[in-house]
């Protein structure tokens, strides 16, 4: 089922404008997937701040990886895609069983702590957990017909601040680290990527 199903994840770069999911189905997703991700405590680390149909923001986030790249050529699901998730760190607050680790026992916890929440090695874990709400939400779309697409490409929100929110994202109050988007592919303007990827062997070391 699972190899099925990520058999027809596709990067789709232009979205169909006439028709869009459901915002029923793209919340029902997302509850699922919250219910389903592995997080370390289960303090969930990060937020996904979700764009709806809002062709305004599309056009800022497009606009926004353009300062990222060298051509105007990609990222057209950040432009034409219903729906946009945008990961960010979160400082996380505890569960009760956390909470008392941390006071019986002085665990750390630097998801918690102000200090240390926006650390490299501590986003390093974090991104480890978005990677697989991610993938979570990715299956549970496409299981619903939904296609949907992944980009790193724009500036660091941290020493670019000023240019997100000058663009609309004042409710964006830490780094970005992940866009996906979701939607229904335009047929017309969807083609596979020649891009091939290396050889099994490359990649699988068995030591």
């Amino acid at each position: 089922m699972f190899y099925s199903v990520y058999e027809q994840r596709k990067q789709v770069r232009w979205y169909d404008q006439n028709r869009t999911p459901s915002k029923e189905v793209i919340d029902k997703c997302l509850v699922q997937a919250y219910e389903l991700a592995a997080s370390k405590q289960n303090l969930m680390p990060y937020k996904v701040h979700v764009i709806d149909n809002n062709n305004e923001l599309n056009q800022a986030l497009y606009d926004i990886s353009q300062e990222a790249l060298s051509t105007t050529s990609a990222n057209y699901n950040l432009l034409t895609a219903p729906y946009q998730f945008i990961y960010t760190v979160r400082l996380a607050g505890g569960n009760n069983k956390v909470e008392s680790d941390i006071n019986d026992w002085g665990h750390s916890q630097p998801p918690m702590n102000p200090d240390q929440y926006k650390t490299r090695e501590t986003i390093k874990n974090t991104n480890i957990e978005i990677g697989m709400h991610a993938t979570i939400l990715s299956k549970l779309l496409i299981e619903n017909g939904v296609d949907v697409s992944y980009t790193l490409c724009f500036p660091n929100w941290e020493y670019n601040q000023e240019l997100w929110q000058d663009k609309g994202f004042t409710f964006i109050e830490d780094e970005v680290q992940f866009i996906m988007s979701a939607g229904y592919d335009d047929a017309e303007k969807y083609f596979d990527s020649p891009e091939s990827k290396p050889d099994y062997d490359t990649i699988v070391k068995w030591n």
